[in-house]
């Protein structure tokens, strides 16, 4: 019987007219590449390359055989994809909704946690803005969401998980980012950027209006961007201040520095918000496992 290991061999050779370069793509060293193929040769009774020290070039009997062995690796791999797919349909299925920042900051960690507990369970994730977040719960594209607060639907529930201060991230060459805290005063006239939300109350500047309107600040101008990534990239290039979540702060971006508040901010809660009628035990077993997750972080 022929070894499909060097039949894939052979097919890299083949492809690459080159025994080294061969031998890269495989991930093995040249010598033992060289002796399974003479093997396969010795096993089929012919020559299936012209060799020269220039150049590798298939032989009449290499070019028939080719096709043949191509076939045969794409049967052998189409076996292990239908045992892989057999496998997926019988798993059930989590899909969860998910604001970008989420995947850089408190969210990776959770779901790995989470997923050595529950490892027969399949995790479909589902990015959407601030603004639609309800939206993919309500319309059932997803079975539960991540989701900032406040959430004021009569068709939702959402469970708290934790809060967090806003920081700030502004552009590093500014001569406030060298201070350990930024004042409020320090933002007069300063550009804000900012980002919508499902309802307007929740918005960035909403959040802040108060806040400023009490210290008597008074922003240049205002900026609504729909991701952080595009906020960030705003500060770097020294359009603005962001209000940003304390967690957001670890990603670690060229031109830009984060700061605490020197005065009093308002928190950012985040929640899983579900369906009132929703009665998956996965998700429910998903919303406990997180309610226990940061309670003891």
């Amino acid at each position: 019987m022929i070894d499909a290991r060097r039949l894939r061999y052979f097919v890299a050779v083949a492809e690459e007219q080159h025994f080294s370069r061969a031998a890269e793509r495989l991930g093995i060293s040249q010598p033992p590449l060289t002796e399974h193929v003479r093997a396969l040769e010795h096993e089929l009774g012919t020559s299936l390359f012209q060799r020269t020290t220039r150049s590798v070039t298939l032989t009449e009997d290499g070019q028939n055989f080719l096709p043949h062995a191509r076939r045969i690796l794409a049967d052998i791999d189409r076996c292990a994809e239908v045992i892989r797919d057999a496998r997926w349909k019988k798993m059930r299925t989590l899909r969860v909704g998910m604001l970008h920042a989420y995947a850089y900051t408190f969210l990776p960690k959770l779901l790995s946690t989470w997923a050595r507990t529950a490892p027969d369970i399949r995790l479909s994730l589902l990015e959407h803005a601030t603004q639609d977040q309800t939206a993919t719960v309500l319309a059932g594209e997803v079975d539960i969401a991540f989701v900032r607060e406040p959430v004021q639907d009569p068709m939702l529930t959402v469970q708290r998980l934790f809060s967090e201060p806003y920081w700030i991230a502004l552009p590093e060459r500014w001569e406030i980012a060298a201070q350990r805290k930024i004042s409020l005063e320090h933002l007069n006239g300063r550009r804000m950027i900012g980002f919508p939300s499902h309802h307007a109350s929740g918005s960035t500047r909403a959040l802040f209006r108060d806040v400023f309107i009490k210290h008597k600040v008074k922003t240049a101008d205002f900026l609504q961007v729909k991701t952080m990534h595009a906020a960030l990239a705003l500060v770097a290039a020294e359009q603005g201040f962001c209000p940003v979540p304390q967690s957001q702060c670890d990603l670690k971006l060229y031109g830009v520095k984060y700061r605490p508040f020197a005065e009093v901010i308002p928190q950012l809660s985040v929640g899983i918000a579900y369906r009132h009628a929703m009665q998956d035990d996965i998700a429910r077993g998903f919303i406990d496992f997180c309610v226990g997750y940061f309670q003891n972080k």
